[in-house]
């Protein structure tokens, strides 16, 4: 944590067995967000999108700690 700023950790996992673009997104810290997008880069501007929500438009200082899980 930095000077007052959260840190939300976020994992992110493909959204199905089969190889595809999509991503679900989830936080130990924020529990009960689950968003999901195409692509990383999507996934994490949801994330933040569903972020706000959360804190009902008035999030506190964040940075995002991610952890994209790769399937073997």
């Amino acid at each position: 944590m930095v000077s007052g700023k959260r840190t939300f950790h976020i994992t992110l996992e493909p959204a199905e067995d089969e190889p595809t673009d999509w991503y679900v997104a989830t936080s130990r810290d924020l529990p009960g967000l689950v968003t999901q997008g195409k692509g990383i880069d999507d996934t994490v501007a949801n994330v933040k999108d569903a972020i706000v929500a959360y804190f009902d438009g008035r999030p506190p200082a964040y940075s995002l700690d991610v952890r994209v899980v790769v399937p073997v």
